[in-house]
């Protein structure tokens, strides 16, 4: 399976987790020119930006581990440009959503919330 294929097959099982958890998907793939970030959703009253990493193994690092400094902080410029776009006065968060799956088809989620701050 391509790398592409691989990380839209883990934002789609995130997507489905988060929905199942009770979180309304607002986007996916949320592209402006200071980056892109994964899944935009909302619990209660917060605006949750979700970075997900799939991995077939951890090898080189978990893939939280991926997620670096400057990866956070175009994450969270993009995050800025979404809220005032959208003109939302409200609470946020940074997850990340670590998926690792075999050619089985079975995979392992891990879910951490807040994994990065501004």
């Amino acid at each position: 399976m391509k790398k592409r294929n691989i990380g839209r097959l883990g934002e789609n099982i995130a997507a489905d987790y988060l929905r199942d958890c009770g979180y309304q998907i607002l986007a996916m793939n949320y592209t402006a020119k200071c980056g892109e970030i994964d899944i935009i959703a909302k619990h209660e009253d917060l605006i949750v930006f979700v970075e997900v990493k799939t991995r077939k193994n951890s090898l080189y690092g978990t893939a939280a581990q991926a997620v670096d400094y400057r990866k956070q902080k175009k994450i969270i410029r993009t995050a800025y440009l979404y809220i005032t776009l959208q003109q939302y006065d409200v609470s946020y968060r940074f997850d990340v959503i670590e998926i690792y799956y075999n050619f089985f088809g079975q995979y392992k989620l891990n879910h951490i919330e807040g994994a990065f701050e501004v």
